[in-house]
């Protein structure tokens, strides 16, 4: 045998280190062998208790007893954590599987376009979100289904069943063999992208106070016109009463919306265009009558018995509105003085964020206000500026008068003044629901959309009008 390279004969201390070590070390494990015994089995005399101790070595120097002392120690020190592994064990399993399940949802909707923005603009364009288009079109698929129009609008069974399970899926239900109209209303929280649209497409809604009411009728200040001035006071001299001069006026939430008449065609790549369809043109409608209702309401019950701006304006011998003398009834009539005046009805309040409210068609009688000596009386948009008069901002609304060269007598040409201090009171959120009894002869599907809503002026002095004549 050579032993010239051996490692017990190299390294002799090493060697015995080495081995005290393999045997402190198997003292050790019988030691933690006989403390486990003891612990599970609570007896000295418990046959796997004596097997490790009767294996152990009889006789321990001091040194040795010191260290199997702590070791003993420490391993009793730590045995609660040993206990309360298990539990930590599935508490990690349980957040795995809760993380595995969202990481799932999310993929879900990357894959399918599902997506949580709301409006976007596309070339100034509004668009609801992929969300919402698709809730809007799945309200259209699960009213055909209900009024059993489904099959003529989708000959294809397979195509009509994915359609069908695609719009009960969205919707969050299950497909039954009878679906309840209460089953399927627009889901609210793509209510806010269709107020949004009505937003874009309405100026009163745009420009005027939009105030919450929490209940049908609700009670509010109103400011009435002129206003009280402070001044000086002399010394040790009373102070005289300066107060606000205002009464209360009662919001009546009234109902406002439609049916809406759509055709049973559809197929499956037209699913989210129907829905974008769908939203803006209710928008388009509801944008509609609330700027009727709110420039030209003329206190008839189709509104409710409540003026428009225009109207009010008129009220209390033409205060706060400007009419075009005797035989003026056309709005070719109108010059840049009578557009002028207007500003001088208004509160001085009023003129900071003032702005003119007309029809489109405006331009072209606003462009002949424009002189050699004067060339910027009336300027038209320009990128992202509004058109002006006078330096004020042009609002067009196709709700008031066109121009025209013909007679249109009590017709309002134009307002002016600050819209923000009209409110627009708005009794909880639009609603869009489907209708099963509708249309069935002409073999359409009828949706529904209703708002509650009402206007009135918080101070009257805050607008005026442009009118002609009577006659």
């Amino acid at each position: 045998m050579n032993t010239k390279n051996h490692p017990m004969k190299k390294h002799p201390v090493r060697s015995v280190r080495f081995v005290r070590s393999v045997r402190f070390l198997f003292l050790a494990v019988l030691s933690l062998l006989a403390f486990l015994a003891l612990s599970l089995t609570g007896s000295l005399t418990h046959p796997l208790t004596l097997v490790c101790l009767a294996a152990a070595p009889l006789a321990l120097t001091e040194d040795q007893l010191a260290e199997f002392k702590n070791i003993l120690t420490d391993v009793k020190g730590g045995w609660d954590r040993v206990k309360s592994l298990p539990d930590l064990l599935k508490k990690v399993e349980d957040e795995n599987s809760n993380l595995k399940l969202e990481l799932g949802k999310l993929s879900k909707r990357l894959l399918t376009g599902v997506t949580t923005a709301g409006v976007r603009y596309i070339g100034g364009t509004p668009f609801v979100s992929d969300d919402c288009a698709r809730a809007l079109a799945s309200l259209y698929v699960i009213a055909g289904a209900q009024q059993n129009k489904l099959e003529h609008a989708i000959r294809d069974a397979a195509t009509r069943d994915g359609i069908l399970c695609r719009a009960a899926e969205f919707l969050g239900m299950e497909q039954r063999a009878a679906l309840s109209a209460s089953d399927i209303p627009l889901p609210t929280i793509y209510i806010p992208q269709v107020v949004e649209l009505i937003w874009k497409y309405g100026q009163f809604r745009q420009n005027a106070t939009v105030f919450p009411l929490g209940a049908g009728t609700v009670k509010l200040p109103q400011l009435k016109a002129g206003e009280d001035a402070f001044g000086l006071i002399a010394l040790s001299a009373p102070v005289s009463e300066r107060k606000v001069a205002a009464q209360n006026v009662t919001f009546t939430a009234s109902k406002v919306g439609g049916i809406i008449r759509i055709p049973t065609e559809i197929e499956e790549d037209t699913f989210i265009p129907l829905g974008q369809f769908l939203a803006r043109y209710i928008s388009r409608r509801f944008a509609i009558f609330e700027d009727t209702f709110g420039f030209l309401g003329d206190g008839s019950a189709n509104y409710n018995n409540e003026y428009g701006v225009g109207p009010n304006c008129t009220l209390n011998g033409n205060t706060y509105c400007t009419q075009l003398g005797a035989g003026k009834t056309k709005p070719s009539d109108s010059t840049i003085n009578d557009w002028r005046n207007i500003r001088a009805q208004v509160n001085a309040a009023a003129l900071t964020n003032a702005a003119y409210y007309c029809h489109p068609t405006m331009d072209v009688l606003l462009v002949t206000f424009n002189t050699i000596n004067q060339p910027l009386i009336y300027r038209p948009a320009q990128g992202a500026q509004p058109a002006t008069l006078d330096g004020y901002p042009i609002r067009w609304t196709g709700i008031m008068q066109p121009y025209k060269t013909t007679a249109a007598p009590s017709a309002f040409l134009a307002l002016f003044g600050d819209l923000s201090y009209w409110y627009l009171g708005e009794r909880l959120q639009p609603r869009v629901e489907t209708s099963r009894d509708v249309y069935f002869a002409t073999d359409e599907i009828g949706m529904r959309a209703i708002e509650r809503i009402d206007v009135q002026a918080m101070a009257p002095d805050a607008m005026s009008a442009l009118e002609t004549a009577a006659s």
